[in-house]
């Protein structure tokens, strides 16, 4: 088996650690955002001991683990005891989602001004930029539908602020199947 590598700082563009104290043990659930086939390995006391491909259920005993990737982050990561409530893994200290955790309790105010902003930002790129990407499509059949005509530099502009917008409410480990997949 294989130990659980040591997050580094390079880690926090790629790699995502979730955590939790359950029974004797601590377990951990490790995510690489890049990773073609999606997969999530699951440590028990920093020992790997078994690998799934996401959405995945992992038995524990008396417990399950879920996980489950995003197109942004994690759409969840979560324990559910048997007969309880789940209970949300955290992210683990120096990845990119406790970074963003810490930021909202030492600023609360800018926190959830940058979160609304992510969210209108979101519904706005949906509504105006996925009639110009099936454009991009459909340009190869020829089939069209009508887009809102903005300048070039904006429909750029609106393009990166979404992938931005997505990835701070991926940190967040906020998921809405119609802005966040």
């Amino acid at each position: 088996m294989s130990a659980l590598r040591p997050s580094k700082f390079s880690d926090i563009f790629w790699r995502g650690l979730y955590g939790v104290d359950y029974g004797d043990a601590r377990y951990v659930v490790e995510v690489d955002f890049f990773g073609i086939k999606e997969r999530v390995r699951l440590y028990r006391d920093d020992r790997l001991v078994e690998e799934g491909s996401s959405p995945v259920s992992f038995d524990i005993g008396d417990a399950t683990i879920e996980a489950a990737m995003a197109l942004n982050g994690m759409k969840t990561a979560r324990l559910i005891p048997h007969g309880q409530r789940p209970r949300p893994l955290a992210p683990l200290p120096g990845t990119a989602e406790d970074r963003r955790l810490s930021f909202g309790r030492k600023h609360p105010v800018a926190s959830m001004l940058l979160a609304a902003a992510a969210w209108i930002v979101l519904a706005i790129a949906l509504v105006t930029q996925i009639p110009n990407l099936l454009n991009s499509i459909g340009y190869l059949t020829g089939w069209s539908m009508p887009t809102v005509g903005f300048p070039e530099w904006l429909n750029a502009f609106l393009g990166i602020a979404g992938i931005l917008a997505g990835l701070d409410r991926g940190l967040r480990m906020k998921h809405n199947p119609l802005l966040d997949d």
